[in-house]
């Protein structure tokens, strides 16, 4: 049970890093992107995401029910200043990512996600 958080975190922190590589080792190949712009699949996506993104996560929050998990963190972009918060959505299986989503607020998160505050941890 743990490594869904390990996982995550994990996914998240060679994101940061702008690991391409380490990203997509804990990535299904199939893995599904939701966000501002639209649906994404796939590794292809994802590496381009990861190249171009600019974006630096720290999480401050975490929920977990079986495989899922949503992420309350701040995120900052390389071209812009300030924070804003994220909610960020990640169902793992098998060790890896498979679809992963952002939203703006933690109620449209939990909705599509099935979470709740009681899952906190």
């Amino acid at each position: 049970m743990e490594n869904i958080i390990e996982t995550a975190d994990a996914w998240t922190d060679r994101v940061n890093a702008k690991d391409v590589e380490g990203v997509l080792k804990v990535s299904d190949h199939n893995i599904e992107m939701i966000g501002q712009q639209g649906t994404g699949v796939g590794h292809d996506t994802l590496r381009q995401w990861v190249e171009n993104s600019g974006i630096h996560l720290e999480t401050r929050t975490r929920y977990r029910k079986a495989d899922k998990v949503v992420y309350e963190q701040q995120g900052t972009w390389q071209d812009q200043r300030g924070e804003v918060t994220i909610y960020t959505y990640m169902e793992i299986k098998n060790g890896k990512v498979c679809e992963i989503a952002r939203y703006d607020t933690l109620d449209d998160a939990f909705g599509s996600s099935g979470l709740s505050e009681e899952d906190k941890i």
